[in-house]
């Protein structure tokens, strides 16, 4: 088995003025040749900015742990039609015709590419290419300390100690507390000490002993809410067997930094939505005829599994049952099909953000007959609000999201199309 691991330097802008169809092209054929010359072992996809000559690069570099290249043999690479021998050529296919059209384009970019390598031990290829930062209207989550995150303990269990690194260094730049082990046995010996762990992230596929084997041993010594768990696999979001016990989240190698986030901001979202309603039994958004006094047709796009069930759970404590859409795509259909009164619109989802989404929305439909679009964001830094309502949205909900808030937003909707 490998592993395929993404690490994405902090120094790295959240978005390039650059050929995306160009960049794709280069970093397919690279990695395709790394994964068809690996046996085991993994293959890591590295990026990070650099500044030659006064000019912003983007360095990236695919390192492998595959069969290598000879020394007296690299300057046959980027030739058309060449291969490094002839039993490379029968083993393994292919007529060398990639990397060639990838060094080019790389120098099309403005940049270039080269290789290190040794027999047996693996491959490295660079390439570089020339990128000034691009201005985007929505703000990412990579970067700096998240006030959900701060102080928050972090257990990851990973055999493999490139996937350690970049969970270490994510959560760390988000101000968690992290600590990683490559031993199933070390975690277990500091759970049994009393090392205050809030959340545990756990690889499926280690040889001491697998994630559901440790995800049991742990749950002999910490209850699910204590100390949630999270499966970590490379095959899948689900695998068969993965039972006996519920797991908080799945997330699927490589590690997306915005993956990670989301099921981290959810998971402790719904700890704290769970505790509200505890505390505060009496709070008017636990009403649950709330719904019969202020019925509304609802749509909730988002494309998180822990924080859609976070919402539609509160949703479901007023009364409320919404459907459900997992990008701006699939809201915008929704639409189309059938009215709603409200849409709770997460901004950063795949395929089509929550931005794009209500732009097309508002184009598309008169002010008078739009369903009211509530903003929902897990940045909470100052000029989002005003960002999502220039955008077209009507108001702004942020991560994680507190169920005043939300009983709040929704008495500020109306509804446009009731059931008969």
């Amino acid at each position: 088995m490998i592993d395929l691991a993404v690490e994405v330097g902090p120094n790295v802008p959240a978005a390039i003025s650059s050929d995306g169809t160009r960049l794709r092209q280069i970093l397919i054929n690279l990695l395709n040749n790394a994964v068809k010359f690996t046996e085991h072992g993994e293959v890591v996809l590295s990026v990070n900015a650099v500044e030659y000559e006064s000019k912003p690069y983007l360095h990236f570099k695919i390192r492998d742990t595959g069969i290598g290249i000879p020394a007296d043999r690299i300057d046959r690479l980027f030739q058309s039609f060449s291969q490094v021998d002839a039993s490379t050529t029968r083993k393994y296919g292919g007529t060398g015709l990639g990397l060639a059209i990838s060094k080019r384009l790389a120098e099309m970019m403005g940049g270039r590419m080269w290789v290190d390598s040794q027999v047996g031990v693996g491959s490295t290829f660079h390439f570089t290419i020339q990128a000034e930062p691009a201005q985007i209207s929505v703000r990412t989550h990579r970067d700096g300390q998240q006030p959900s995150l701060v102080g928050k303990r972090l257990l990851a269990v990973d055999d493999n100690p490139t996937n350690r690194r970049i969970i270490l260094l994510q959560t760390q730049n988000w101000g968690m507390i992290t600590q990683a082990t490559g031993s199933p046995e070390e975690a277990l010996r500091w759970i049994r000490q009393g090392t205050p762990f809030d959340l545990a992230v756990l690889d499926m596929h280690m040889p001491e002993m697998d994630g559901l084997t440790l995800g049991q041993e742990i749950r002999k010594l910490r209850d699910a809410k204590s100390l949630p768990l999270v499966m970590l696999s490379s095959v899948g979001t689900r695998e068969p067997g993965i039972g006996p016990f519920e797991w908080a989240a799945y997330l699927t190698k490589p590690i997306k930094q915005s993956q990670l986030f989301n099921v981290m901001t959810g998971i402790f979202s719904q700890a704290e939505a769970q505790s509200d309603v505890r505390q505060s039994p009496s709070l008017p958004s636990l009403d649950p005829e709330m719904a019969v006094r202020h019925p509304l047709r609802i749509l909730l796009a988002e494309d998180n599994v822990v924080n859609q069930k976070l919402a539609l759970r509160l949703l479901s404590q007023m009364g409320y049952r919404a459907d459900l859409a997992s990008n701006g795509l699939e809201a915008i259909r929704a639409v189309e099909r059938q009215s709603y009164d409200v849409i709770l619109m997460d901004v950063q989802m795949p395929e089509m953000d929550g931005l794009e989404a209500t732009h097309q929305l508002c184009a598309q439909i008169p002010a008078q007959q739009r369903p009211r679009i509530i903003a929902m964001t897990a940045n909470a830094m100052q000029g989002d609000r005003e960002m999502c309502l220039q955008a077209g949205m009507d108001d702004y909900l942020s991560k994680p999201i507190h169920v005043d808030e939300l009983v709040t937003a929704l008495n500020r909707c109306h509804p446009l199309v009731l059931e008969t």
